[in-house]
């Protein structure tokens, strides 16, 4: 009994870790935001640039889990917060305009279903599917199997790459002031997420421990899962305001900030993968779902994400889940 007593607080430890870490994201967000508007960034490239803010809480994992010495948390942590995120927000997304619609004050041309802009292909995902494909090129062939220090300097040209592309696609310039209250928010937001993800890592390893599962399965399952959640139901207030684009660009933005700069303390110590079967499914998960995206979006009237559309990719997530399972047991 003592041990499942254990086990909760030591769950409730990380839980606690991660909501600290997404509410100093939530700080680095309001100082960025304010930043994107005097810069005159539009949504998909401003995407961009909060997603370096909202993909904090995987980089001081990584930072941590490499410090504390437990670095397959930190690779599960930033393959667990990608692979659920679009599906959440494709489906949180989708029952958010639903419930909307069924108001009596909803002007009837409202949209039946979320809309995202066709910008966000060019601009976010095509580039998120290309560094997928370069994560694995880089990680899985027997000759470069693991993270390197030179996948590291590879990683983080792909995402200044990224960020100069999008930077190109026009400016929506809207001049304002940064409060004063804005920048000593974002830097007490950065120490309580230095603090979170210390309290997180520390509190992943001994629930692994306790329960017999590698530090990479904790990492997927638990820490990344748990990132993953808040950034997603966001989804659903974006979606009745209208800004699903925000929504799954700023999700792939941190999907891509996740998988370049956050890869560079693993790199650092050359991180071996530890499971490569449960490696590759999860890239090719995330391959899966941005190739589907890009397959079904209008080049004219962007993405609508209808149900049949958020079905698919919940029955693939689901399967997903399924063959992760037989793998890892």
């Amino acid at each position: 009994m003592s041990t499942w007593f254990g086990l909760l607080g030591w769950f409730a430890a990380v839980v606690g870790g991660i909501l600290a870490m997404n509410w100093g994201a939530g700080r680095a967000c309001r100082l960025l935001g304010f930043l994107r508007r005097i810069w005159g960034l539009p949504a998909t490239a401003g995407g961009v640039f909060l997603g370096l803010a909202t993909a904090s809480p995987e980089i001081s994992i990584n930072i941590a889990s490499v410090a504390l010495g437990w670095p397959d948390i930190g690779l599960g942590a930033a393959l667990g917060s990608n692979v659920p995120a679009l599906p959440l927000i494709f489906a949180i997304a989708y029952l958010s305009i639903r419930r909307n619609r069924r108001k009596a004050d909803q002007p009837i041309d409202a949209p039946r279903v979320p809309v995202v802009a066709s910008q966000a292909v060019p601009v976010q995902v095509l580039p998120y599917l290309l560094i997928v494909a370069l994560l694995a090129l880089l990680t899985v062939p027997p000759r470069w199997s693991g993270l390197q220090p030179i996948d590291g300097v590879i990683l983080i040209c792909a995402f200044l790459l990224y960020f100069a592309h999008a930077l190109m696609h026009g400016r929506e310039r809207d001049p304002c002031s940064v409060p004063r209250g804005e920048v000593l928010g974002a830097a007490a937001g950065l120490v309580v997420i230095a603090a979170g993800a210390v309290l997180a890592v520390t509190a992943a390893s001994h629930i692994d421990e306790a329960l017999g599962i590698s530090d990479l399965v904790g990492g997927l399952y638990i820490v990344g899962l748990l990132c993953a959640l808040p950034e997603s139901f966001a989804a659903w207030r974006l979606s009745r305001e209208g800004k699903t684009t925000t929504a799954v660009s700023g999700a792939v933005a941190d999907g891509i900030v996740s998988l370049t700069i956050a890869m560079l303390p693993l790199c650092i110590l050359s991180t071996a993968i530890g499971n490569v079967p449960l490696y590759l499914l999860n890239l090719s998960f995330i391959s899966f779902v941005l190739i589907v995206y890009m397959a079904t979006s209008n080049r004219f009237r962007g993405q609508h994400l209808e149900l049949g559309r958020v079905a698919v990719i919940g029955a693939a997530y689901g399967l997903y889940l399924f063959l992760s399972f037989r793998i890892v047991l």
